[in-house]
């Protein structure tokens, strides 16, 4: 026994001893599957941009835009017309009366005549306007409408040619006196006119000539 190995027969670990004894046996390696190796994961996208403003640099200012300027009316004004254009302005036109026989308005005018600047009226309904001078009631074509705010005005009382504190200038004779506005009630209508302080009374155009009266009403600006 002196042949064999100290530990017993020589082991083989389930491979089949080899038919020859003076031959080594090596054992084939096992081949094993190789996997490439798995691809990076996918780098995120970027998301578009979008302008949401405009953005300025330090250095850049923009132009300053002007400011808007909004015209303010005047509480009084006059405004030149004629007969066929006045209906133009009926939004802002003063109304100081109206006709007896038909209640239509009658809008306060100043017109050029005989070198004198008289007040008058207008019937805006009959597109006719007429001033009250020497007697008669002169019908003109051409004159300015008076624009009033009706909060800026009122109508106070006077007589004999006197006109209250605030009576407003609307024209002047050809001597330089002053004529205020003036309004009378005759015969269902409320009538505009002039008040001439030296004559002492106030005077309208009515029924185709001049009309005085002691007493009347004066269009005078709100004082206070």
């Amino acid at each position: 026994m002196a042949n064999q190995p100290p530990y017993g027969p020589p082991q083989y670990h389930g491979y089949p001893p080899p038919p020859n004894s003076n031959i080594a046996f090596v054992p084939a390696p096992v081949m094993m599957p190789i996997y490439p190796p798995a691809p990076p994961p996918p780098m995120p996208e970027n998301n578009p941009t979008y302008v949401t403003n405009y953005y300025y640099p330090p250095s850049y200012q923009q132009p300053e835009q002007p400011p808007i300027v909004q015209p303010v009316e005047e509480p009084i004004d006059w405004v030149s017309a004629t007969t066929s254009s006045a209906v133009n302005y009926s939004h802002r036109a003063f109304v100081g009366g109206r006709e007896g026989w038909d209640g239509s308005p009658l809008w306060i005018i100043r017109a050029h005549h005989s070198g004198e600047f008289i007040p008058g009226k207008l019937a805006i309904k009959h597109r006719a306007a007429y001033v009250p001078y020497c007697g008669k009631e002169v019908p003109v074509h051409n004159f300015e409408i008076l624009l009033a705010q009706p909060s800026a005005v009122r109508w106070l009382p006077g007589s004999y040619g006197q006109v209250p504190i605030g009576a407003i200038p609307a024209g002047n004779t050809h001597a330089g006196e002053p004529l205020y506005i003036a309004r009378v009630s005759h015969q269902g209508s409320f009538t505009p006119g002039k008040v001439h302080p030296s004559h002492q009374c106030s005077y309208i155009s009515f029924g185709g000539r001049e009309m005085s009266f002691r007493e009347y009403e004066v269009l005078c600006k709100v004082v206070g």
